[in-house]
């Protein structure tokens, strides 16, 4: 008569959507802040350094590569080059002194492409050793002002 059991609470029911929902949520989770996520870039193998002094080398030649106005510009024995034309000067003249090293002197606006194809190059043109220093930009202006 007066059907008391229809005010009892129901049972309830486990359901299997919100489980996929947290194990989806889970593997999310874990694969992007694993190492499973790989970033592209070279794999450099650098030696071993006792102190912060350099290797002492009979022979070095310098080039000298930043941007201007933002063009790279490499300059080699007084002379200002692109990458294909330094490639055809090294190419004209032969193989590099026996034990030279190749300073490569870069600005820090200098393309991480840039010195990386200079590095190839060298390599190919017979220099034992290439090595990279970068120079900070220097402040245009003086003390009266004009930032870069």
């Amino acid at each position: 008569m007066l059907k008391l059991e229809a005010e009892l609470p129901k049972r309830a029911k486990l359901s299997f959507w919100p489980f996929l929902d947290l194990c989806a949520i889970g593997l999310f989770f874990v694969l992007f802040s694993s190492k499973f996520v790989m970033a592209p870039g070279i794999t450099l193998a650098l030696p071993e350094v006792g102190s912060s002094q350099v290797a002492i080398s009979p022979l070095y030649e310098v080039v000298t590569v930043t941007e201007v106005k933002g063009e790279e510009m490499i300059f080699f024995k007084d002379s200002k080059f692109n990458l294909d034309s330094l490639e055809k000067l090294f190419a004209k003249r032969g193989k590099a002194p026996q034990g030279a090293t190749l300073l490569v002197k870069a600005d820090v606006a200098v393309s991480m492409r840039t010195l990386a194809l200079l590095s190839e190059l060298a390599i190919e043109s017979g220099y034992s050793r290439v090595q990279l220093a970068t120079e900070e930009r220097q402040a245009v202006g003086g003390t009266f002002g004009g930032g870069r």
